[in-house]
Parts: C-alpha cells; sequence; structure tokens
C-alpha cells in the first residue's frame, strides 16, 4: 500500500490537494502496484536506497522531460513534497550512480509483469480492447558523438567502427528523402530502436527495444508471441503495420496461427514489375515478342510460372528473327545463353487475399496513425535519445516510458473515472470543476 509520508515542515497532504503537479503524481503512484520488485536488500551488506522511490522517480524524469540523472536529483532536491511522493526521505536522496544501478541491475522482465499488470486491469474493465493491434517503431539515439551532426569526424557510413563506450548500438538511417522512387539525402544515426504493438486505444501491449539493425518484420514476430501468451486474442482481430512489416511469412502466422486479419499495405520492393501480356496471356518481352511459358516454379511458400525467351524456346522463331535478339539482351549471347526470364507470382495466401483496394481497408488502415500519435506522446527527450551506455539500461529505461503511458491509463480510467482522458498526459489529474450551489 502506498502511503504519503509527513513532515514536520509542512503539510504534504494539504500541499497535495492545491498542487496540480502534486495531485497528478499521488494518483499516479496509488495505482502503481511495486508489490513484484524488490524494494531493498535483504541479504549481505547494507540494506541501500528504496528501489520503489526509484522507480517512482523514473517516472517523473519521463513525464516532466527531464533530460538527465543528475538535472533529476536536481529538480527533486528543490521540490521536497514530490521528493517525498517518491519514497525518499528529506536530506538521504541517493545519488546518481544508485539511479544508474537501477537500470543496469533491474531484471527487464519485472518490469514487464508491472506494466502488462496495468494493461490487465484496463483490459478486465473493458477499457482497452484487443479487437485492433498496431505495430510500429521508434529510434532510439545512442549517447555518443557518433549522432552529433556537427560533429566533422562522426563516423556515419562504417558499421564495423562502433562506438567506446556503446557496444550494443547499431547503425542505421534515421531519416531520407525519396526522389524518383530512390532514396536521397540519408541520414545515419547510431543507436536503438523500441518497437511496439499498441492498441486502438492508444495504449502499449507489448514493447522491447532493441539494436537498430534488427528489422521491425524480424521482431513483430517475437512481439505477436509475447501478446499471444499474456492476453486472450480474439478470433479475427486485424493486426495493422506499415509497409515494413510486408513478408509472406508474417501475413500466414497471423492467419493461420493466430487466427486474425492482416492490413498491411504492399511494398514497392516486395512487388513484382509491371508487365504487359499478349494474346495467348503471357508476358511481353523487352523485344515486344510474346514469351513462352516454362512451367511453374516453387520458391519456399510462393509460386510463380516462369515464363522463357521466346526466340530461344521455339526455333522457328529465331529464324524469323535472324537468330539475334532485336532488343540485344544480354542473356542472349552470353553466359549459357538461355535467354531473358520473367515470372510471374501466383501465389493464392493470406498475402494475396489482403482487400487493399476495398473501402474497408482504407478507411481501417486510418487507425494506424493512433501509433505514430502515441509515439508522440512519449516526447523526444525518452523516445529518440537516451543518456545510457550499456543496451539493458536503455531496454529499461524505455520499458519505464511505455509503462508510464499504461500507468496514465489506470489512473485517469478507473482511479479518477475519466476514461477520455486515458491519453492526456498532462491534464489526466484535473477533475472537472463543481458549480458552487445558488
Amino acid at each position: 500500500m502506498y502511503h504519503i509520508q509527513t513532515s514536520l515542515f509542512y503539510n504534504l497532504q494539504e500541499l497535495v490537494r492545491n498542487s496540480s503537479l502534486l495531485q497528478k503524481y499521488y494518483y499516479l503512484f496509488q495505482v502503481l502496484d511495486l508489490s513484484i520488485l524488490p524494494d531493498r536488500n535483504n541479504g549481505v551488506g547494507r540494506t541501500g536506497h528504496s528501489q520503489h522511490a526509484i522507480l517512482r522517480a523514473f517516472i517523473v524524469k519521463h513525464l516532466q522531460q527531464v533530460k538527465s540523472v543528475p538535472q533529476l536529483i536536481e529538480y527533486l532536491e528543490a521540490m521536497p513534497p514530490l521528493l517525498e511522493l517518491c519514497g525518499f526521505t528529506l536530506g538521504d536522496m541517493p545519488d546518481e550512480s544508485q539511479f544508474y544501478r537501477f537500470l543496469t541491475d533491474t531484471n527487464n522482465a519485472i518490469l514487464k509483469d508491472i506494466h502488462h499488470g496495468l494493461n490487465q486491469q484496463l483490459i478486465s474493465q473493458g477499457l482497452v480492447s484487443l479487437d485492433m493491434l498496431i505495430a510500429d517503431s521508434k529510434p532510439v539515439m545512442a549517447a555518443t558523438k557518433e549522432n552529433n551532426l556537427k560533429n566533422p569526424a562522426r563516423n556515419s557510413t562504417n558499421k564495423t567502427k562502433k562506438p567506446k563506450r556503446n557496444p550494443a548500438a547499431t547503425l542505421s538511417y534515421y531519416s531520407c528523402q525519396i526522389i524518383n522512387g530512390k532514396k536521397e539525402n540519408m541520414l545515419f544515426f547510431w543507436g536503438y530502436r523500441t518497437h511496439v504493438i499498441i492498441s486502438k486505444e492508444g495504449i502499449a501491449l507489448v514493447e522491447i527495444t532493441l539494436p537498430n539493425n534488427i528489422t521491425d518484420q524480424e521482431v513483430v514476430f517475437k512481439l505477436l508471441r509475447e501478446l499471444k501468451r499474456r492476453y486472450k486474442l480474439k478470433k479475427g482481430f486485424l493486426f495493422l503495420g506499415d509497409k515494413a512489416y510486408d513478408v509472406r511469412e508474417l501475413y500466414t502466422f497471423i492467419v493461420e496461427e493466430l487466427k486474425g486479419n492482416p492490413y498491411i499495405p504492399i511494398n514497392p520492393r516486395n512487388q513484382q514489375d509491371d508487365k504487359t501480356f499478349g494474346p495467348h496471356g503471357c508476358p511481353i518481352c523487352d523485344a515486344g515478342i510474346e514469351m513462352k511459358s516454362t512451367g511453374r516454379w516453387t520458391e519456399g511458400n510462393r509460386k510463380r510460372v516462369k515464363f522463357r525467351c521466346p526466340l530461344k524456346a521455339a526455333k522457328k522463331a529465331a529464324a524469323q528473327y535472324h537468330n539475334t535478339c532485336p532488343a540485344n539482351h544480354l542473356s542472349f549471347s552470353t553466359g549459357n545463353c538461355y535467354g531473358c526470364t520473367k515470372y510471374l507470382d501466383v501465389t493464392d495466401d493470406a498475402r494475396a487475399r489482403v482487400p487493399r483496394d476495398s473501402k474497408e481497408f482504407k478507411e481501417t488502415f486510418k487507425y494506424r496513425e493512433y501509433v505514430e500519435q502515441y509515439f508522440a506522446r512519449l516526447g523526444d527527450r525518452e523516445a529518440e535519445q537516451t543518456t545510457h551506455y550499456s543496451l539493458k539500461a536503455v531496454r529499461n529505461q524505455m520499458t519505464i516510458t511505455h509503462l508510464t503511458a499504461s500507468l496514465i491509463g489506470v489512473a485517469a480510467a478507473i482511479l479518477l473515472k475519466q476514461p477520455e482522458k486515458m491519453r492526456c498526459n498532462k491534464t489526466f489529474a484535473q477533475l472537472p470543476q463543481r458549480r458552487n450551489a445558488g
């Protein structure tokens, strides 16, 4: 049970009643169940400082957008009532090493369990549904001079030359411009990515932070399996993701194993080129001649029909063109001289059956913007940069960040009975003002 400490110098309860800032954290900490997190060292050695208080302080750090741990300590010491709400004793604040140790030593699974306990409350009350799942990821920049755009010696191209203090950070692009179908003005950064699957109410259901070079399509399988393990998924749920998730294996996994419906747009890089067909239904080659079918071709779970150069496949046709290719295709007279080939994808699978041209798909896919709004609410300080160096510390930092969003949902919707403010980081604790009688 969370209790307010009393002070000899002021009435903390009175301050909470008259301060919107203190009220916010009082409500948050009221619904934050930390029973699974050991508070102090009960074994050999010093008892140490309260781990519960340090976690509450990190929640303050995130919501108040405090940039670093030293600044967090300074911020709390300047506000004794908030310091005591966190659970610290006035005049006995832990030094910054204790905060860093919390991030590096705390088992991430404990923080995840706290997070999912909050989500279960929202789900059981019918405040969060599982009929629509939305996936995406956001960059988390590492704390390194290599990410300083003003550094003329920054390493932005060599993936093997890692920053000294960030062994798990990897190099990938942060942003780019698409010019004539090609990526231009690429901006690279060293760091990580935080991956989430959220509900349509804007609550992160599962999350993980990994090195930047692990793609969205690789991570989403892990997140969906965790989602299935922790929550009871509804048959026929919708999965929304951008074109980064356009891989056949994912469609099959969602449809056949999870019994859901994937709503994912086609990635142009995974799409076959447009083909012009002749009178017999075969593609036209570069020379303008209808090609010849050579049967079906199977690669993994894909089925394709293979077409070959008509001049190589039929001697009579070759004689008409004097055994030369009108388009001077290199494969006609070089190598094994097999001639050009084309393939037509005829796979009838979950990917092919997505109704992307329907009104329903277009209307439903608009909900994907909710994950963009979710990342925007996290704030630049937490979700786009970090001041920590180990992957474990960064991962715990980001789990606390996602946990805080669910914590606000529980405080607003369950404790304060204001479900419409579940996503209001700043105003969720503001109760409606009652009109004076008379």
